[in-house]
């Protein structure tokens, strides 16, 4: 089957000879490769109009309108039913394609599978121990079973290293250009709605980390865009056993609260009945009963520090993780 590799670049000058390199040196010789130019005012372009090759395809976009966007023009004009994201300061395995279309092969069920990576520093050196942590902690998560049990929560899914049915992919948007930062994660979550992701038990990727990413320097944004796709993706589990817009409890502290309240409940689809911040671990058997009463749907659970305690008074009291009971992730005490 045809793949089509998907690099979206923006002044990526740097890593971009190397990256498109990876690319093209694949042992799974049925590909081609599409690099969307997202308005650089670097060398890209230029680099970019030198290649010479039947399988690469440029698309200059005439001013930057951030990833997503750039993602979507090329996939839409992708001629693969697979498609591959390759970022253009990353470095793909030689094997990495072939190992994914075997992997694809083999699970056909699938509607995206990824892969274990090698963390390798960006444009300032990360120390070597902070690499491995990061490894240990990226490659621990594989199944399909605890990548959907953990969905809400964090993602445990390397954009750079996925590859996804083009047809799923259509069927639910695509990117969505709302988030600058976190559409990956959003992607996952929607292609989740529809089938199970894997990943292949191999590093198959060089992932680079850099000081000053964009998740690093906005770190506000980030939080609001991670807590906005969870809270879309339990709007659309909720609503699919009703005919009303589902209605939730936020519990977490009064900052984390409020800034649900201000920052992610109005572009989430649910409806928050009421916060509760204070004195939590007593308010929880008035949560768990609206619950079962069904005054509301579900309890969102917001709390940091006494997150583990008081997931086990919700589970104890026989609400099910990730029906009656969301842990979204959240940094504000």
């Amino acid at each position: 089957m045809l793949v089509s590799i998907i690099m979206a670049v923006y002044n990526g000058e740097t890593y971009l000879k190397q990256a498109i390199a990876s690319a093209l040196c694949q042992t799974y010789s049925n590909i081609e490769l599409i690099i969307v130019n997202d308005g650089s005012n670097d060398s890209t372009k230029y680099i970019l109009d030198k290649i010479d090759d039947e399988r690469v395809k440029v698309i200059h976009l005439p001013k930057n309108q951030g990833a997503a966007n750039a993602l979507n023009t090329g996939i839409s004009q992708a001629k693969g039913e697979w498609i591959a994201i390759q970022d253009a300061d990353d470095n793909s395995y030689p094997t990495r394609i072939e190992e994914q279309v075997g992997y694809i092969r083999n699970h056909s069920e699938l509607v995206g599978v990824g892969t274990l990576v090698e963390f390798i520093s960006g444009n300032s050196t990360v120390p070597n121990y902070l690499l491995k942590k990061l490894m240990r902690h990226k490659n621990s998560i594989i199944s399909r079973q605890v990548i959907k049990k953990k969905r809400f929560y964090i993602c445990e899914l390397t954009h750079s290293s996925m590859m996804f049915s083009k047809n799923v992919f259509l069927r639910v948007g695509g990117y969505d250009t709302t988030f600058k930062i976190l559409y990956d994660y959003d992607l996952w979550l929607r292609l989740l709605d529809i089938g199970h992701i894997e990943k292949a038990p191999k590093i198959l990727l060089q992932y680079r980390i850099h000081k000053g990413s964009l998740s690093r320097r906005n770190k506000l944004q980030t939080y609001n865009e991670i807590q906005t796709a969870s809270s879309r993706a339990i709007y659309r589990l909720l609503v699919k056993d009703k005919k009303c817009q589902p209605t939730v409890i936020v519990l977490g502290p009064k900052k984390a609260c409020d800034n649900y309240k201000y920052h992610v409940a109005p572009y989430s689809g649910l409806k928050v009945d009421h916060f509760i911040w204070e004195d939590l671990k007593n308010q929880v058997p008035f949560a768990v009963k609206d619950v079962k009463s069904g005054k509301v749907d579900a309890i969102i659970l917001l709390s940091r520090d006494k997150r583990k305690i008081l997931l086990q008074k919700l589970t104890a009291s026989q609400l099910k993780l990730n029906k009656q009971v969301f842990v979204i992730y959240n940094i504000i005490k």
